[in-house]
């Protein structure tokens, strides 16, 4: 099988394949080729999945902490579309976020705000932000590929934003920083979270010198 990725050729065979896996899901299967992803998806219309105009819109995005599409794949020979690539990064323990101190905890996030803004105003909504996606490589956070975006070119920028921001600090606060808490706390957490007006609110709360688990328990005193 020859892939056409970009305007480079590449030649695959099914045990080249199988010796590049990595993992999959519903919607796809997920290979690695050096410092490079290959996304393809499976024949399931059950699924939503990105377009060939909706890779060649995000690969033009300059981000620095979501790691969106490179390049559309196509089989050669039909010209189906059968997926994109995006880039390789090497990963951390998972648990590290935890131990971050509270200065590098929210400069990561806050650049993770940047690409927030940058999507949207692009009228992109982010709509896939969950634990499985995020992840740390060299001491800074990655959303790796959420996959699931929604275009919004008929409302502003700003609802857009706030759509976004708010999809954001529901899972860094409910998801990631609530991971290391009882469900008890948690509802504690929801209670915090909901009488600050931003993430950037709620990120004021944390000292610079504290990691982010103990900020989890000092904040639900």
């Amino acid at each position: 099988m020859n892939l056409k990725i970009g305007d480079r050729l590449l030649s695959m065979s099914f045990e080249d394949l199988d010796r590049l896996y990595l993992n999959e899901g519903s919607e796809a299967t997920v290979y690695r080729h050096g410092n490079e992803v290959f996304k393809i998806y499976k024949d399931n219309p059950l699924v939503s999945k990105l377009s060939v105009e909706d890779v060649n819109r995000l690969r033009k995005l300059k981000l620095k902490r979501f790691i969106v599409p490179k390049e559309c794949i196509f089989d050669d020979a039909t010209g189906m579309f059968m997926g994109y690539s995006s880039d390789y990064i090497d990963e951390d323990s998972f648990d590290k976020i935890y131990s971050m101190d509270g200065a590098t905890f929210k400069r990561e996030i806050r650049a993770v705000l940047d690409d927030i803004k940058t999507l949207s105003d692009n009228n992109i909504e982010i709509r896939d932000l969950h634990l499985d996606n995020i992840m740390l490589s060299n001491g800074k956070i990655f959303f790796v590929d959420p996959g699931n975006f929604k275009y919004t070119d008929d409302y502003s920028t700003a609802s857009t934003y706030d759509y976004n921001e708010y999809c954001l600090s529901q899972f860094i606060v409910l998801d990631l920083i609530a991971r290391c808490m009882s469900k008890k706390n948690r509802g504690k957490l929801k209670g915090i979270l909901s009488n600050c007006d931003s993430l950037e609110d709620f990120l004021n709360l944390m000292d610079d010198n504290e990691n982010v688990k103990n900020f989890s328990k000092r904040i639900i005193r």
